[in-house]
């Protein structure tokens, strides 16, 4: 998407107007809307690249979770705009971040007991459940009134052996970096060694989760030792049923059994704003901070860039490892001086030889590191992108021809050696949403 500030104005389905572009994030951009019945919130929207029943899949899954410290996604589906095929979802509002408040203070030792609590249930539900979260950070912990919750459009499946254990121990391991910047505003024990020894039980779960030495049933047993850790069991649900509405698709999944979770809460005094500006408050903890009701933008990890609506706070993803974010794939790159520009792969291109050892046998895999609708646009990113990274040997790809031009890396491979070079990628400084696609011939 080119110019994502052209769809502003524009409603979905008939009931989600597009008021204000917030910002882009890789082939996806936030609006802020209404909630649907006249409260402010914000829509996900994001180009579909094959990949749109994955997509909603996996939303089905967090509908069908229904767990209390999981951002509930009020609606979701497909919708087409301009001849562009999107899946979109709408989120419950939500107030205010917890990167907003450990910019301002250090949690004190209860407030991030009641914080770890409710990311763990909600981490131990999406582990069981065959999902990986991947983004556990500072600005994806949300305050709902007064639930802390965790961002819930950005999971994925769990991918099978060790890769699944390692993105599961990467959560946990992430998980315990979020507490440790609670209680210290760092992200490194060297960094909060002024803040040692942390108060108990942060003192072992924050080493031990991020050295990989405990994993969330460790942590669960010194979180709450006066509770039994059960395994959640996975929760099925109904074949889906879909309705047609306005120009999109809307996904309905009938559930078959809702589990019933704990609600771990952080009770928030009442007390009158100075200014008259009326919204929720969150305050986690001592001295009963008052929080506006501003939103701050995040654009992966980098300054402020403009207000939301209201009571509308939307969450950001950093680079791994980083305060930074790469430049969204969305932005429109300025053209850099290289000598030579990558040409345009189609399907039907040549496919090196280790491509025939495909897992299904078919196909193509390639990983997605940018995506534009103009090929000129995607040239000079794919150029760019050579001129830092030569062993990356981006390329324009086109599944069908025309629009989406995709910049991929590596060429054309098999699954294993795809989700390889996305890791690979990602350490290079690729976007974090980069992923591997198995286009079939």
């Amino acid at each position: 998407m080119e110019l994502w500030t052209e769809y502003e104005g524009r409603t979905i389905d008939g009931a989600f107007p597009l008021t204000k572009l917030i910002r882009p994030e890789g082939r996806s951009a936030f609006f802020s809307t209404s909630d649907g019945v006249g409260g402010p919130t914000v829509i996900r929207l994001i180009e579909s690249h094959f990949d749109d029943e994955e997509i909603l899949v996996r939303w089905r899954g967090i509908q069908v979770l229904n767990h209390p410290n999981l951002v509930k996604l009020i609606q979701f589906g497909r919708v087409t705009l301009d001849e562009t095929a999107l899946v979109y979802a709408v989120m419950e509002p939500v107030d205010a971040n917890m990167g907003e408040i450990v910019a301002e203070r250090r949690l004190t030792t209860e407030e991030t007991k009641q914080i770890a609590t409710s990311l763990l249930t909600a981490l131990e539900a999406l582990h069981s459940n065959g999902f990986v979260h991947e983004h556990i950070e500072p600005a994806n912990v949300l305050a709902v009134g007064e639930a802390i919750k965790l961002r819930s459009d950005c999971i994925r499946e769990t991918p099978e052996g060790q890769e699944g254990r390692e993105l599961k121990s990467r959560d946990v391991h992430d998980y315990a970096v979020v507490l440790l910047q609670a209680l210290t505003q760092s992200k490194t024990l060297e960094a909060a060694k002024r803040y040692m020894p942390l108060a108990a039980p942060f003192n072992e779960i924050v080493p031990k989760g991020m050295s990989g030495e405990w994993g969330l049933e460790e942590i669960h047993r010194a979180l709450r030792p006066d509770t039994v850790r059960v395994e959640a069991r996975p929760v099925t649900a109904k074949p889906v049923v879909t309705k047609e509405a306005g120009a999109g698709i809307v996904a309905q999944t009938v559930v078959e059994e809702l589990p019933s979770y704990p609600s771990e809460r952080v009770r928030v005094p009442v007390e009158e704003e100075p200014r008259g500006i009326e919204g929720r408050r969150l305050a986690i903890g001592v001295g009963a901070m008052l929080l506006l009701a501003v939103v701050a933008l995040f654009v992966h990890g980098r300054a402020k860039s403009g207000a939301v609506q209201a009571n509308a706070s939307v969450p950001a993803i950093a680079t791994e490892g980083s305060a930074s974010a790469p430049t969204p794939a969305l932005e429109t790159p300025a053209p850099e001086p290289v000598a030579a520009v990558p040409a345009v792969a189609k399907p039907e291109a040549s496919v090196p030889a280790a491509a025939t050892t495909a897992t299904n046998g078919a196909g193509q895999w390639r990983v997605v590191a940018f995506t534009y609708n103009g090929e000129k646009l995607a040239q000079q990113k794919a150029a760019s992108v050579a001129a830092k990274h030569p062993d990356l040997r981006p390329e324009v790809f086109t599944p069908s021809g025309h629009a989406p031009y995709l910049v991929t890396v590596g060429g054309a491979m098999t699954r294993d050696q795809a989700f390889a070079l996305v890791k690979k990628g990602r350490a290079e400084g690729l976007p974090r949403d980069s992923y591997a696609q198995n286009y079939r011939r």
